[in-house]
């Protein structure tokens, strides 16, 4: 069958679907660079692969199955009087719209982020629905188990070791399969070693962009000496955040936040850092933890239970904090004085597990799989804890079911960005069986290691 790919980027519905056998026809992708990137692993399209949808949107030919993994931009509320047309006037599903009614594939294949059912109070995808069943097509989404749904899917459950669950739809001109998903297995086990390279595979390329900076190095050797010296069978690690910051803290946060506390409280809980008669409220807060300097009356619930649960374990468990063991971790920038341990009843070895520096702290998970990666930023690549290294380009790829040999930016930061918006080759492949054969059977997967 013929296919179209909208907001194609890397190109993962393509992969998947010309592993199956099918011819793509029209592809659309925004960007210069990942366009000519497109163009290169896809030669046999390149001359149908086109610029922003908006402008070649009557270019479009007929096909069978249109593709995309589109934004999810909030809806026009102002709409609502108007009709499904007018709500999703001026985002790029209406593209998609406008491409369905002119061509009327038969089937259709969509993603988006985890969250796309709950967005904008859940709107978004009843707009989406409603306009695909507005003209002509049966619909299913993966909603949420909770919703009554499948639940969404990830490359985890199908044998990956990629942790990233997504939203998928897909919608037929004519009566759905009873089963239009494939089956997950959610307690598959899978392990990061099945898609890691071999040492002797990397280039000198690929060892300068992975290694870690000394920093970082010292932040994770100075939690591994806290770890060490916790008794496992007197100490449990908490499955909140451990913020640094809030041993021996003082400041306010139940009644009221430090910003509307009195001059006198905000000077007793900073007691020792100067001549504080002579300190004005401006300066007493710039003294305490950046994420309690809130201009606010009242921190969130949620930050006020953090601040509880570890002022709590602090207390508990004094005695293993050397005064030389929180010095040093003053040195460190306040996202590196945060553990988030995800790794109940593992090895206390950091350097044994899958680790991300990341705003809220340095986030431990287990070897197992790898978390998601994002698009949004490219500061929060995973670690390879037991590698002592990040991931590589050839190792991103291979977590988004790409081949090795598949072309990708110069820029490091702009393949992971990339990798980051793709749609998994494997998931989609997967579904696609599913929606267009009926078949259960998904194609073996075979790892690269």
């Amino acid at each position: 069958m013929k296919f179209v790919d909208l907001f194609a980027g890397l190109g993962g519905f393509h992969e998947a679907l010309k592993g199956l056998g099918h011819k793509c026809v029209f592809a659309s992708e925004i960007d210069d660079e990942l366009r000519r990137i497109y163009a290169q692993n896809f030669p046999e399209v390149a001359r149908r692969t086109y610029g922003d949808i908006r402008e070649f949107r009557d270019v479009v030919p007929p096909h069978d199955i249109l593709c995309a993994g589109f934004p999810c931009q909030p809806f026009s509320k102002s709409g609502s009087q108007k009709g499904l047309r007018d709500k999703t006037q001026g985002t790029l599903f209406h593209e998609i719209i406008y491409i369905l009614e002119r061509r009327q594939p038969e089937y259709v294949i969509l993603e988006n982020v985890g969250n796309f059912e709950r967005h904008d109070d859940g709107r978004t995808w009843k707009i989406v629905r409603d306009s695909l069943e507005k003209i002509g097509y049966a619909v299913r989404g993966t909603e949420h188990v909770t919703s009554g749904g499948v639940g969404l899917l990830s490359p985890h459950h199908l044998g990956f070791p990629h942790s990233r669950e997504r939203f998928y739809i897909v919608a037929r001109r004519e009566k759905l399969p009873q089963e239009p998903f494939p089956e997950s297995d959610r307690s598959c086990v899978t392990s990061l070693s099945d898609v890691v390279q071999r040492a002797d595979e990397l280039t000198e390329q690929d060892r300068s962009e992975t290694r870690l900076s000394d920093q970082q190095r010292e932040c994770i050797d100075h939690w591994n000496s806290l770890l060490s010296k916790l008794p496992e069978d007197k100490v449990a690690l908490p499955s909140f955040p451990i913020w640094g910051d809030e041993l021996d803290a003082t400041y306010p946060f139940q009644a009221c936040a430090p910003f509307a506390a009195s001059v006198k409280e905000l000077a007793k809980a900073v007691n020792g850092h100067g001549p504080q008669s002579r300190m004005t409220r401006k300066d007493l807060i710039k003294l305490l933890p950046s994420y309690a300097r809130s201009e606010v009356q009242e921190f969130p619930g949620w930050k006020v239970e953090f601040i509880r649960q570890n002022r709590e374990w602090f207390r508990m468990h004094r005695r293993y904090f050397s005064k030389r063991w929180v010095e040093k971790l003053q040195t460190f920038p306040p996202s590196l004085r945060k553990l988030e341990w995800n790794c109940q009843g593992e090895e206390r070895d950091l350097w044994k597990h899958v680790l991300q520096f990341r705003p809220s702290g340095l986030r431990v998970k287990r070897y197992s799989t790898s978390p998601s990666l994002v698009a949004m930023t490219s500061t929060q690549i995973p670690l390879l804890g037991p590698k002592r290294r990040f991931l590589t380009r050839t190792e991103g790829l291979r977590l988004q079911g790409f081949p090795d040999e598949h072309k990708i930016p110069a820029s490091r930061t702009r393949t992971f960005q990339a990798l980051g918006n793709a749609v998994h080759v494997a998931v989609v492949e997967a579904i696609a069986r599913k929606l267009l054969n009926g078949s259960p059977t998904i194609k073996a997967v075979k790892l690269r290691g």
